[in-house]
């Protein structure tokens, strides 16, 4: 007798003839390969198309995992270079000062450029937001910054703009304001600041 699906329902129901119970019992307790009955002729075709999966499957899962780590790199790549590229220079503080009595002195910096008249000194603190100087001097600022004077003034710079700094006692307290409003000026002192600073 084989053993087929329906008396291994009638077994599991408890509806199976003795005879048929004793030989369910028997294939079940066999752990020999014997007991399993196999077709020895696979057809080829369906061969053909097992394999083809499986490569299949194979192969498009590593697609998935090369993919995966592709994309990652190029995040994290493309977020390095940005932090790297876009960020802001470190901020400084420098000190310039200019010793002549007859002419000006430029400066250049990553932040800023400094042109100052003759006998001048400055101190410029972009980490701590504070201006100290003495004379005259013209600031040119590469981004936006504000700064402190030792009269405690907020002094606001924007990227692209000329200011002219003085602590003259001319003007009788410090003055920071731009170049184009120079033209405001008084005639002698346009004439006065001009003669500083041959470039204006």
């Amino acid at each position: 007798m084989e053993i087929n699906q329906d008396i291994l329902k009638k077994y599991a129901s408890g509806q199976c003839a003795e005879g048929d119970k004793h030989l369910v019992e028997k294939w079940l307790n066999d752990d020999s390969w014997d007991s399993i009955t196999e077709n020895k002729e696979v057809n080829e075709e369906v061969g053909a198309t097992m394999w083809d999966k499986i490569t299949l499957d194979v192969t498009q899962h590593k697609i998935i995992n090369w993919g995966k780590v592709t994309a990652a790199a190029a995040i994290v790549f493309v977020l390095g270079f940005s932090v790297f590229h876009f960020s802001q220079p470190t901020l400084d503080n420098h000190t310039f000062t200019n010793t002549s009595v007859e002419n000006s002195k430029f400066f250049t910096e990553d932040h800023y450029d400094v042109h100052l008249s003759k006998n001048s000194t400055a101190n410029i603190d972009l980490v701590n937001k504070k201006l100290a100087f003495s004379g005259d001097f013209i600031i040119k600022p590469k981004r936006d910054f504000e700064l402190l004077d030792n009269n405690h003034n907020i002094l606001v710079f924007k990227a692209g703009k000329e200011y002219f700094v003085s602590d003259s006692p001319d003007f009788g307290k410090i003055v920071a304001f731009q170049k184009s409003d120079l033209a405001f000026l008084p005639s002698n002192m346009q004439i006065k600041i001009r003669e500083q600073f041959q470039s204006i």
